[in-house]
């Protein structure tokens, strides 16, 4: 074998290598690392869309869950630590650090403001830091799915009509259609529909 074979592919092994590490970081530890697209833990799972028996049997809504981990010692960390996860570029963000409820959920996009669909917390503390209700409000029966948004510093918030029109209020032109359009907490697609045009023009 000539001395050029031999580093040709001494050289494609170690591109391998490289390209095979960085398609191997498929977690999230924290919003930093997603809002830079450096994910930097590495787990053996799969993702599965639940299905309407798993629904009617357990209660929540269509969204993700985490099987077959590996090895097993994992399964607390992916189920309540990790921030989100990536597979295939598409992004989920883990549900359990803000509400407290187990599951997956995938965001539609990631932007100045990034948004996505979840089930609402049931717990005070949870609702409260949600937005779901005010500081000075007790807990409340929820029920069904709702959309919430990821601010610029990693906050999660229920995404309701008067905190659209907060978050897009230096936006004259998207500002005032977000008023004329007199939305309601369950124009989810709308109020997306705006945090997307917004989220263009920050570009």
């Amino acid at each position: 074998m000539t001395r050029k074979k031999i580093i040709g592919i001494a050289v494609f092994a170690l591109i391998t290598g490289i390209v095979h590490g960085q398609t191997n970081k498929n977690a999230f530890a924290n919003f930093n690392e997603f809002k830079h697209n450096t994910p930097t833990l590495t787990y053996s799972f799969t993702i599965k869309q639940r299905t309407q028996s798993d629904i009617f049997m357990m209660g929540g809504i269509v969204n993700y869950k985490v099987e077959n981990i590996e090895p097993k010692s994992d399964k607390e960390k992916l189920k309540k630590e990790v921030w989100g996860i990536i597979v295939r570029d598409t992004v989920y963000i883990n549900s359990y650090p803000y509400s407290k409820l187990k599951g997956y959920n995938r965001i539609i996009e990631k932007g100045y403001y990034s948004y996505f669909i979840g089930e609402p917390a049931r717990k005070q503390k949870e609702q409260r830091s949600l937005g779901i209700i005010k500081p000075n409000e007790g807990q409340i029966p929820v029920c069904c799915q709702t959309g919430y948004v990821i601010l610029p510093d990693g906050t999660i918030k229920q995404l309701r009509p008067e905190l659209l029109s907060e978050l897009c209020k230096d936006n004259e032109g998207i500002s005032n259609e977000i008023g004329w359009a007199k939305l309601k907490i369950e124009d989810v697609d709308k109020m997306f529909d705006f945090l997307k045009r917004y989220n263009e023009m920050k570009k």
